[in-house]
């Protein structure tokens, strides 16, 4: 009697499984004088972003992304951190509206499974392992 119980337990719980976490991506950012470092940022569609923000010079600054809910203080000496999902691809806005600062995300497509087809080349190309 116990050996179906333990197995709908089992299958229960396979059932249930969540679909695998996105993967994340870190991010590092800093404010200097003469703006952000680095100014342009690449990442694909779905990918977690982790952002990392600190800053070299001494009057307070921030990081704002645009259509996300980021808003990261930039002071001397410390590390802010927030994640964000891109979903869709596209440009996307990084600035501060007191320093004037700006920069940019670009948001590439996920590539997509396509059937098994070697290019002229012999290459496969190069897709982020977490694509697989």
């Amino acid at each position: 009697m116990r050996r179906p119980i333990i197995f709908l337990l089992a299958w229960a719980t396979l059932v249930r499984a969540e679909a695998p976490a996105p993967p994340t991506r870190e991010v590092s950012v800093i404010v200097t004088k003469e703006g952000y470092y680095p100014r342009q940022i690449t990442v694909f569609e779905g990918e977690r972003i982790k952002f990392y923000v600190t800053a070299t010079v001494e009057e307070p600054d921030c990081l704002i992304v645009q259509g996300q809910k980021v808003f990261l203080a930039a002071n001397k000496g410390k590390i802010t951190e927030a994640e964000a999902v891109f979903d869709q691809p596209g440009t996307f806005a990084f600035y501060c509206p007191a320093s004037k600062h700006d920069g940019k995300i670009t948001v590439l497509k996920k590539a997509e499974k396509q059937g098994w087809r070697m290019p002229a080349s012999g290459s496969a190309g190069w897709v982020p392992k977490e694509y697989d």
